[in-house]
């Protein structure tokens, strides 16, 4: 066998490959003598056909298995004998191949990059003490009021600034509609939200009353495709309400199932807590992740990149849908979209082969403790029993990428028990 090896760019190696004749005739005769032994063609008990009728009615077959045999053999011995560290699958490309010649195929492979690791031991990180203060209580409790509230239909009057009107809402530009009508949605008359414009205009409607409302849109109007244009509004209130906020009494903690309004705080005051360390130790997490990413720059493989960003992309489309975006709207920016993550998805990249590096290192491992840990800890956040949880990795073929998901958080664990930490 034959292969040659060339880098036809960083963390891709392109292999051109020959295997002899000899060899693809030994692999024909093969399989062409296990197909002897079961093949049945009219006229011949089963594995009695002469071997050149066999060869004739089951060519293709043969080529397929020939094919399926010769190419990974090829193509294993290749990389052995390069000695190339290969990351995935290769695309095979160019084959040539027909019975009694010699077969010839090319495969491209992604590289896993060669980098002289830093120093990622003792890192400088600052992390906030987290103090919670008054204010921050009373702003949280003033949010569980606002989740309180209670709304109340107004009959005998019009609509004014801080009602709540649910309506059905068409919008059109140039007298097309611009987008699917919205029904019940419920529009605050306010001044200082995106929609203030419509709104505004809406003061002194009445129940079931329809009006017609032209708005200029600002040019950071969510929707790009209607961004900073006029638009005509078809609004038709089919009710108006208005919000009530519950006291801050004894009363209002007892109805979210606490004792009084003092033990409603202490428990707020701790939620807090909790949560601004929690923020404060993901912060310090990123200063060192970003301090080790910044030291070592390196070429990552760009399929990997790309498959990072095209990830990056779809998240950021979720969440967009999430909030009334249209899905063939956000499926013309792919191209936008992924070239808007493609820094970060370098990074990402990069952060991955950082802490394999330093895993392996460090001879940090996972074993069965921490995968039945990892089980039972989605157990409770899912609200599933953990053979359930279990049963879906196994099925799915998520166990291995688990595991490693598992070993990366014990590496970042590890640098930053290794890190010098400052409170401030």
């Amino acid at each position: 066998m034959k292969a040659k090896a060339k880098a036809v760019e960083e963390c891709s190696t392109l292999f051109e490959i020959e295997v002899p004749k000899e060899t693809v005739d030994q692999a024909f005769e093969e399989v062409y003598s296990e197909m002897a032994k079961v093949a049945s063609i009219p006229g011949f008990r089963p594995g009695k056909a002469p071997k050149e009728l066999v060869k004739k009615r089951y060519s293709k077959e043969a080529k397929k298995e020939v094919i399926n045999h010769l190419i990974p053999d090829a193509y294993q011995k290749a990389v052995e004998e390069h000695k190339i560290d290969p990351i995935g699958y290769p695309d095979i490309t160019d084959m040539v191949f027909e019975e009694g010649k010699a077969m010839s195929f090319k495969a491209k492979i992604d590289t896993r990059p060669k980098f002289k690791l830093k120093n990622y031991k003792g890192i400088q990180v600052e992390k906030k003490k987290g103090i919670v203060k008054d204010e921050d209580i009373d702003k949280a409790l003033d949010n569980l009021r606002q989740y309180s509230a209670k709304y109340s239909g107004v009959e005998d009057r019009p609509a004014q600034m801080d009602d709540y009107v649910v309506s059905d809402l068409d919008c059109l530009v140039d007298g097309k509609p611009a987008h699917k009508r919205r029904e019940s949605l419920w529009l605050y008359i306010d001044k200082g939200s995106i929609m203030s414009g419509l709104t505004g205009k809406m003061i002194g409607m009445n129940k079931n009353e329809e009006r017609d409302i032209e708005v200029e849109l600002s040019k950071d109007y969510p929707d790009k495709n209607i961004a900073g244009k006029s638009v005509m509004y078809h609004v038709k209130a089919k009710e108006i309400k208005v919000r009530s906020l519950p006291n801050l009494d004894d009363e209002f903690a007892k109805d979210l199932g606490k004792e009084s309004l003092e033990g409603l705080k202490k428990e707020v005051a701790k939620e807090l807590e909790n949560k601004m360390r929690s923020d404060n130790e993901i912060a310090a997490e990123n200063q060192l992740l970003d301090k080790i990413i910044g030291d070592n720059s390196f070429a990552v493989p760009s399929a990997l990149v790309k498959k990072q960003m095209h990830m990056m992309s779809e998240n950021a489309k979720a969440r967009l849908l999430e909030k009334g975006f249209k899905r063939e709207d956000l499926d013309k920016k792919d191209i936008e979209l992924e070239e808007r993550f493609k820094d970060d998805a370098l990074k990402q990249v990069r952060l991955l082969f950082i802490l394999d590096r330093i895993a392996k290192d460090e001879g940090i491992k996972t074993d069965e403790k921490d995968l039945e840990d990892a089980y039972k800890s989605i157990s409770i956040r899912s609200g599933k029993k953990e053979k359930e949880v279990k049963d879906y990795y196994e099925k799915e073929g998520l166990v291995d990428n688990l595991l490693e998901r598992i070993r990366e958080e014990k590496t970042i664990s590890f640098l930053l028990k290794s890190a010098i930490v400052s409170e401030r």
